[in-house]
């Protein structure tokens, strides 16, 4: 059997994800419902409820993870991210890139 040092543990650590140069860039809706585009729903659940914080960490987690610039753009409030960072579980890799990217989610965490 051989040793895999270094090896990623999991697609999540070597998969590309996408970040965007500014907070002020993500201008997504704050309230309401927040319909997902097809593309991110594999998942089956396609609407979320802004209002409702379960459901508000559930689907930045999903845009996050799973979306392109453009989704991300679209689909997140800067402000709205900041402030329920604390409360999010994203993958490791991307929890990590936007911490490094934006000092001031690690200071809120």
């Amino acid at each position: 059997m051989s040793e895999h040092a270094g090896a990623p543990f999991s697609f999540a650590e070597v998969r590309p994800y996408e970040v965007v140069d500014s907070l002020t860039e993500l201008h997504g809706p704050e309230h309401g419902m927040l319909q997902l585009p097809v593309e991110l729903a594999w998942g089956g659940r396609t609407e979320f409820d802004l209002d409702d914080a379960y459901d508000r960490t559930a689907v930045y987690k999903i845009v996050l993870e799973e979306g392109t610039d453009r989704h991300l753009r679209e689909l997140i409030s800067g402000r709205l991210l900041v402030a329920i960072w604390p409360q999010m579980q994203p993958a490791r890799p991307v929890r990590a890139l936007w911490e490094r990217k934006f000092p001031q989610l690690r200071a809120a965490a």
